[in-house]
């Protein structure tokens, strides 16, 4: 476990939990609770079994967390390694949180955590996905797909 910060106490009982997908200063959850506590949490299957991610990914997504949590105002920030659903209500236990924020992901496990979340007593409230841009159709090739949507990516 590495806290970025000293932990204050929060009114709102909201924690944000960021995943691999949300990464970024712009995540929906994080820009509604600005000030809430903040984790991620390296999934401890992710770093062995079948998903086996590399060290070079691994490095990327460490260096992207730091970079996020340097940018970021939330006063409360960690980055944990384990078991996702475990990590997660320990530290909303730890800091007397009740409610956890997230934005929605393509991960196929993600609503099997959100499931656990409930079960044990969390209230959660999800964020929709960012979408890169408007895209009619089915991309066949991702350099033509990416030609029409390209503008559209980086406007803001």
């Amino acid at each position: 476990m590495t806290k970025m910060n000293d932990p204050t106490t929060q009114s709102s009982g909201v924690c944000v939990w960021l995943h691999g997908d949300g990464l970024s200063p712009n995540d929906a959850a994080l820009r509604t609770y600005p000030d809430a506590p903040a984790i991620f949490v390296f999934d401890e299957e992710l770093l062995g079994g079948e998903y086996r991610l590399s060290f070079k990914r691994l490095f990327f997504i460490h260096e992207c967390v730091v970079d996020l949590f340097d940018r970021i105002g939330n006063p409360v920030k960690e980055l944990r390694r384990g078991r996702v659903t475990e990590e997660v209500m320990a530290f909303c236990r730890e800091h007397g949180l009740t409610r956890i924020a997230v934005t929605e992901t393509y991960a196929p496990r993600f609503q099997t955590f959100l499931a656990e979340f409930k079960r044990a007593g969390f209230h959660i409230e999800t964020f929709a996905k960012p979408k890169l841009a408007h895209y009619d159709g089915v991309p066949k090739r991702f350099m033509s797909f990416w030609k029409k949507i390209e503008r559209a990516a980086f406007q803001d």
